[in-house]
């Protein structure tokens, strides 16, 4: 027992695919935009916004053709249904951009990552359902085929960035959290890894790619 424990844990920990750039970019560059405009003589407020805006805006528009492909196989096939979360995402920026209010902007993640956390609940209560429409349980070869659902870990893992957002927003300033956040998306990367690799059955190789 101890010993496929620690075996296991090992694999977990020594298996993690590196962060693909991508993924990284939007920190990156919302740490510039930060750093460009306050040289540049923008207020702390505006620069904070305008930069948390971009990577917001940027990270939903890249993962879009993701989310149209995974609501073609749920819900077969109506990505006409992503317009509406592409308007809100737009009305929200804005809104943002006017107000010119860091807590309104650090609250919007919040708010997006308890959106999420509440998706994957409700997702939980289908998981069956919802497995046998993404993997159904016989492959094209009538073998059975072993299925692992990730909601779980992606509710845990979005609850551990509203945590980490509400401490960094009653703890530390504006210039602490845009320096802390790109630190932080390194380690939940590792983190998020390090959990599915524990769910996944050993024998299943692990896709180097994904991320």
């Amino acid at each position: 027992m101890i010993k496929s424990t620690s075996t296991r844990l090992w694999f977990a920990a020594t298996s993690i695919p590196p962060i693909r750039p991508e993924n990284l970019l939007p920190v990156v560059m919302m740490l510039i935009l930060w750093i460009v405009m306050r040289q540049t003589g923008f207020s702390e407020e505006r620069a904070f916004v305008s930069s948390v805006v971009l990577a917001e805006v940027y990270t939903i528009w890249r993962n879009l053709p993701n989310a149209a492909y995974s609501l073609r196989k749920v819900r077969e096939g109506k990505p006409g249904m992503l317009r509406w979360p592409v308007l809100i995402m737009v009305l929200l920026a804005g809104v943002q951009l006017a107000l010119n209010d860091p807590l309104v902007t650090q609250r919007v993640v919040t708010g997006f990552c308890c959106f999420f956390l509440i998706i994957m609940f409700l997702g939980m209560r289908r998981e069956q359902d919802l497995l046998e429409r993404v993997a159904p349980s016989q492959g094209t070869n009538a073998q059975p085929v072993q299925r692992v659902s990730l909601l779980r870990v992606n509710a845990f893992a979005a609850a551990v960035v509203i945590i980490v957002n509400e401490i960094l927003i009653a703890t530390e300033t504006l210039a602490v959290w845009i320096t802390v956040v790109p630190v932080f998306v390194l380690f939940l990367h590792a983190f998020y890894w390090f959990m599915v690799l524990m769910v996944l059955p050993m024998e299943e190789p692990l896709d180097k790619g994904a991320a």
